[in-house]
Order: structure tokens, then sequence, then C-alpha cells
């Protein structure tokens, strides 16, 4: 029993520290972070997400600036990445873990490449400024 307390009490610590952790700041002017973040996404990231990360039906959009699962800071974005996403609703599965696989300079490339994507995607007309919606959106196929 004190196990299981003592687990839920280092989960709860763990969710506040990102909850209220001040948010980090990402280049999308250092072409070098970008091209790299560009290279791991397309390699880990698009056969869910989609190419420059606008969704499939597998995935959510990750260029649109709608991140629903933690937040819309790049520590939230970072910590998906890092830490993945349980299972929500009707999806078949959920998005794993990729901290045993990518170094913490890797995901914030990926962070920082996603927020470049949806840079252009705004200045282009394409979507608009984001904003925090209630739920997730998934292309129709």
């Amino acid at each position: 029993m004190i196990v299981l307390t003592m687990k839920v009490f280092y989960f709860f610590l763990f969710m506040c520290t990102f909850a209220f952790a001040k948010d980090f700041e990402v280049d999308i002017n250092n072409r070098s972070n970008v091209d790299a973040g560009q290279k791991i996404f397309s390699e880990k990231c698009t056969a869910c997400h989609g190419g420059k990360g606008v969704g499939t039906g597998r995935a959510p959009c990750v260029s649109c600036g709608k991140y629903k699962f933690r937040g819309n800071k790049n520590s939230d974005i970072f910590a998906t990445i890092a830490h993945g996403t349980p299972k929500i609703g009707g999806r078949a599965s959920k998005m794993g873990a990729f901290s045993s696989i990518l170094s913490d300079n890797e995901i914030i490339n990926i962070v920082t490449y996603l927020r470049f994507v949806e840079n252009e995607r705004i200045s282009s007309g394409e979507i608009e400024k984001p904003v925090v919606e209630e739920k997730l959106e998934f292309p129709e196929n």
C-alpha cells in the first residue's frame, strides 16, 4: 500500500512540475535545429502524423498549434513526445514515449521544427493563429 501511495505521490509531483514549469523558447530561425528536427520527425513521426505534421486518420495535426493532451507550451509538447500519451476516447492506440530513443536535444529539435512549420502555415494563411480547443481533431480520410 505504501509503495502505491509513493508512486501516486511521485506521479502527482511529476505532473505538477510540468503544469507550473516555466516554458522554454525555441529558435525557429536556427536552420540547423529546424533541419535536424525535420529529419527526426520524418523518421519517427510522419507515419502517424503525416508530412509536415498535418495529421492523418491515425494521429492529429501537430503543426496546427492545437495540442490538447498536455497543452500548447513548448514544454507541454516536449513532455508529450518524451512521455507519450494514454489511450484517449475511441483511438485504437496511444502514442508511445520517445525519451528512451531520443535525447532531450533531439526532442527540442522536433519541437523547433513543429513551431517552424506552424509559423509557416500561419504566415501563408493556411491556418489561423492557434487557439486551444476542447477535443482532438483527426482529419477525414
